[in-house]
């Protein structure tokens, strides 16, 4: 990726390139993965952290001649151990892997995201503030004076619009200055500033150095500027009394401690706190024993002076000087009443209405729907009209027996288009949609909005943002659920989000009983798949142990959504479809060509067929299908229509009315696809992830064959 730049500072040559490792941080929805789009653009992976469940984002880019890692670490409040998340972030923090951090912290909501700040600061590692939303800050007449916030923090303090890219590449300039240059306090001009002051505390980080020819010399250890966090902050007499004891006794034992990279300040702070990963380093070593005894002491006599826990008298005083910082730091502008502040507030009041907001609510999902149905209605009409032509040619010039032809253009192109015109026409406008309304801001009121009924599910509101994730794809929104604060709600939220309708049910669901059944079969089938979400909530509330905990979330203000973002993320998510789905679409095509041709459907089919044909009244053919809908459930679809076309019959001539619903219903219902499945392993494990597919297996068949048999003894009589 690459920036415009002025030529005074691109004069850093090819040959003094570096790596620059750049963690970013800050609590969640702050804007961290914004940024981090910005920056890497698409080269970026995906995975977990070593050993953990947590979802692992790196990317990297080139930027001024130097290379740049990018670790987008997960959005958490605090550097405790609660969470495997923050366990993961601020081990990666204080390892040798990062350079820098790039703090990012919400404009709108200073005093939370300051408390998270000051955490890191005990950390004493390198580190940019990155003040974004600066936008919104501004539309509500708030001004924030920069200049004092690098005084105050005696590090760099950058503003920055992350969604419309403003200051995104300044940060990189700064951390070349910090890293490279080791001077913060200047701002970068492409030279090595000279006469460079140190003061405070001693920062020492590995650097390469060039000699006059450039040409890089051993490694040696120099020296970085790092805020003295006594002068910033210190808490109350009696607090930094005990801290300043416990970390005079830490400092006696540098040797045995040093090995864990953590400050003796951060070591002596968490012991008050009683931070299980540090009490667990000093309880294995026997030399270390009187600390923590001395620790419990000076906690038990801050408690009992306060009449507080620890964590209450901690926290008081980092918000009491949060509180100072921003009465210093921030202006309110006298009230300028605007037309856009009058509409916002508005829009924000009715979308979290009592009343109006679940009706807005069920008004969007309904439009949702609407739109990609028709959309993707009029555009695979075009397609399939303009395949049916192309097929009248070819067949006219080669003819219709020929075994090529069968294979080739029947298999192979016709799974092309059938997986466009049946597919992908309802793939991207809901990717699309549901991009609008997370950049807007609309998707936390949804949360809001549903709490109280997902309380009685076992999980809170914010599971109804992995559930809407679902929508578009299982994988996204089961691997989603890390953000659910306890293992009892991650694992609930996982069961349900596995069963709501994703994009490629959507999919099955429009293009057979949406254009052959109509709009309100649609609905039935959503309210039955509704139901059975329901029901397993229930029951999964009920049977395990434990209780839900309480919703807390931010809500950022509405904005106007960035289109290029979000066509970019519409990007994103379709292309797995395009590069992967769809060649797999085509070889399948004529995989099923060359077994119709060799009749090799019809072993397979037999054994399936006690369930398929005896149970849900399907055709046999539809048992090999329901297989192939494991590893992507459009393929279901796409394989009928192309089957139809392959036999020269519609898809009402091979299903009747009852059997598209009955097929749909089990399509949506029955086991999710393996990568799904796959995630749910990865965030849980095995026999969690086959526990959940034998249950959705079951649910499916049991429900499917019952409204079969109910519908045939019905029209009986």
């Amino acid at each position: 990726m690459s920036f415009e730049i002025s030529k005074e500072k691109n004069e850093i040559k090819e040959n003094e390139k570096s790596a620059i490792n750049i963690a970013l941080a800050g609590n969640p929805n702050v804007g961290k993965s914004v940024i981090f789009n910005q920056l890497t653009g698409l080269s970026q992976t995906i995975g977990n952290w070593p050993g953990k469940t947590v979802e692992k984002k790196t990317g990297s880019l080139d930027f001024l001649g130097y290379k740049f890692r990018i670790v987008d670490l997960p959005g958490i409040y605090s550097l405790s151990t609660y969470t495997l998340e923050e366990i993961v972030s601020r081990q990666y923090i204080i390892s040798d892997e990062v350079d820098l951090i790039i703090n990012v912290i919400d404009a709108t909501n200073l005093e939370r995201n300051l408390f998270f700040t000051f955490q890191l600061l005990d950390l004493k590692v390198p580190m940019i503030l990155a003040i974004n939303q600066m936008d919104i800050l501004r539309k509500r007449h708030i001004n924030l004076n920069f200049e004092k916030l690098e005084e105050i923090f005696k590090l760099p303090v950058l503003p920055v619009v992350a969604v419309h890219g403003k200051g995104v590449h300044e940060l990189l300039e700064e951390a070349i200055e910090m890293v490279v240059y080791k001077f913060p306090h200047s701002h970068y001009n492409g030279t090595e500033p000279e006469n460079c002051s140190h003061h405070g505390h001693d920062y020492y980080r590995e650097v390469h150095l060039s000699d006059q020819n450039n040409t890089p010399n051993e490694c040696s250890r120099e020296k970085f500027e790092f805020p003295d966090l006594n002068e910033l902050f210190e808490y109350g007499k009696e607090i930094e009394y005990k801290i300043k004891r416990l970390q005079s006794e830490i400092e006696k034992h540098n040797k045995q401690i040093s090995k864990f990279k953590y400050p003796s300040r951060f070591l002596a702070i968490k012991l008050l706190e009683e931070d299980s990963e540090i009490i667990e380093i000093f309880g294995k070593n026997p030399d270390l024993g009187y600390i923590l005894k001395n620790a419990e002491k000076y906690r038990n006599e801050l408690e009992n002076m306060h009449g507080e826990d620890i964590h209450t008298i901690i926290s008081s005083e980092i918000y009491n000087k949060i509180n100072k910082i921003i009465d210093e730091v921030q202006e309110i502008q006298p009230e300028k009443e605007r037309k856009h502040d009058r509409l916002t507030d508005k829009l924000e009041h009715i979308t979290t209405h009592s009343f109006f907001g679940y009706i807005i609510l069920i008004l969007v999902i309904l439009g949702v729907y609407y739109f990609t149905f028709n959309f993707g209605d009029f555009f695979g009409g075009l397609i399939d009209g303009g395949f049916s032509k192309l097929s009248e040619y070819v067949y006219n010039t080669f003819g219709e027996e020929n075994i090529f032809i069968s294979v080739l253009w029947d298999g192979g192109v016709g799974g092309f288009f059938g997986a466009i015109s049946g597919v992908l026409v309802y793939v991207v406008p809901f990717f699309l949609i549901i991009e609008i309304l997370q950049d807007s801001g609309y998707l936390p009121r949804v949360a809001f909005l549903m709490d109280r009924a997902m309380h009685a599910i076992g999980v809170h509101g914010k599971s109804i943002i992995t559930m809407i994730l679902g929508f578009g794809c299982n994988v996204a929104g089961c691997a989603g659920c890390r953000i659910m604060e306890t293992e009892r709600e991650k694992r609930i939220s996982i069961a349900l989000t596995s069963l709501i309708p994703c994009a490629a049910v959507l999919t099955v669901v429009m293009g057979l009983v949406g254009r052959y059944l109509g709009i309100g079969w649609v609905l039935l089938l959503f309210i039955i798949n509704f139901a059975v979400i329901l029901l397993v909530g229930r029951i999964l509330n009920k049977s395990m142990p434990g209780s839900c905990t309480e919703l807390i979330m931010e809500m950022h203000e509405y904005r106007r959504p960035n289109f290029s973002v979000i066509l970019k993320q519409t990007w994103v998510r379709s292309k797995e479809f395009i590069f992967k789905a769809l060649p797999l679409l085509v070889i399948l095509g004529i995989s099923l060509e060359i077994i119709l041709i060799f009749r090799l459907l019809d072993p397979i089919n037999i054994i399936l067929s006690p369930i398929t044909v005896v149970w849900l009244g399907l055709p046999a053919v539809t048992g090999v299908f329901l297989i192939y809908g494991i590893l992507r459930k459009e393929l279901t679809l796409a394989l009928l229509l192309i089957l139809a076309d392959s036999i020269g019959i519609t898809l009402l001539g091979l299903l009747s009315p009852i059997q598209i619903f009955v097929f749909s219903l089990v399509t949506m219902l029955y086991v999710p696809c393996f990568a799904t499945i796959v995630v749910i392993a990865k965030q849980t494990d095995w026999k969690y992830a086959l526990q959940i597919t034998l249950l959705e297996i079951t649910i499916a068949l049991l429900i499917g064959g019952s409204i079969y048999w109910i519908y045939t003894i019905f029209m009986a009589i």
